[in-house]
């Protein structure tokens, strides 16, 4: 669904139903403000109109169009200033929460009558995605592959890994810190891989540095010593500067 930017009533109330998360986010990042889907007209905050104009309440609203029951219906500008204001109370200490036990409680029944919204669903099927792959017992042949997508696909550990079919970069990085034979094959591995993939997961070789100073030594500009080894001339500039600083606190 398209939101209006021109206050365009026809075709409301819309009938339909935010049922992803990525839909509800598309809803409330209208740089204009909030639109109600009752009448099309945009506010920066809904509430008094819902109330005022529909006779209804906030929770309604939400109940109708699946929306998160604890989620402001305010404009996202609204909402920056209002984060925005608290964040500074809190800094400056003039904020100092008191405990609601009565409104807490009444929210706590509310929150058990009230059914997950189907937006939730989606959620709740991820997390017991991650929860079942972390409960998968790994053996050595599958962190021994996510060694071989690396060379095979020219690719850093969290790119490799961030295929469902393969162990998680915080398994994997765990599994090397209990066994040395496989942390050194990781290292190989990240060795064996070009210097632009080696830039992006901040893991150079000793042969990347020798590499380095030979260029360098040969007079060669960083720009010139970049683009033969295929990353950027500040990842040059910045690599140099620590050999400089490695030589210093040496001598």
């Amino acid at each position: 669904m398209k939101y209006s930017q021109k206050n365009d009533l026809p075709g409301f109330p819309w009938e339909g139903k935010f049922t992803t998360k990525k839909e509800i986010e598309e809803y409330f990042s209208n740089p204009e403000g909030i639109q109600c889907l009752l009448c099309g007209r945009i506010f920066e905050a809904l509430g008094a109109h819902l109330h005022a104009i529909h006779g209804i309440f906030h929770d309604e609203y939400r109940a109708r169009y699946g929306l998160p029951w604890s989620r402001g219906l305010v404009s996202k500008k609204v909402s920056n200033r209002l984060s925005e204001a608290l964040t500074k109370r809190i800094e400056n200490g003039s904020f100092i929460p008191k405990p609601d036990h009565k409104a807490a409680v009444k929210r706590i029944l509310e929150g058990a009558r009230r059914k997950d919204q189907p937006f939730f669903k989606e959620i709740k099927s991820e997390m017991t995605r991650r929860s079942n792959q972390e409960r998968v017992k790994y053996s050595h042949k599958d962190y021994e592959n996510v060694l071989s997508v690396m060379l095979k696909r020219q690719i850093t550990l969290n790119q490799a890994c961030m295929d469902k079919a393969l162990p998680a970069k915080s398994r994997v990085l765990d599994y090397a810190e209990s066994n040395p034979e496989f942390r050194k094959k990781l290292l190989d591995t990240y060795y064996a891989l070009p210097y632009a993939v080696q830039a992006r997961a901040d893991m150079f070789s000793p042969q990347f540095y020798e590499d380095l100073r030979r260029l360098k030594g040969r007079g060669l500009s960083g720009t010139e010593i970049g683009e033969k080894l295929g990353i950027s001339s500040q990842t040059v500039h910045i690599r140099l500067e620590q050999i400089n600083l490695e030589v210093v606190k040496s001598e």
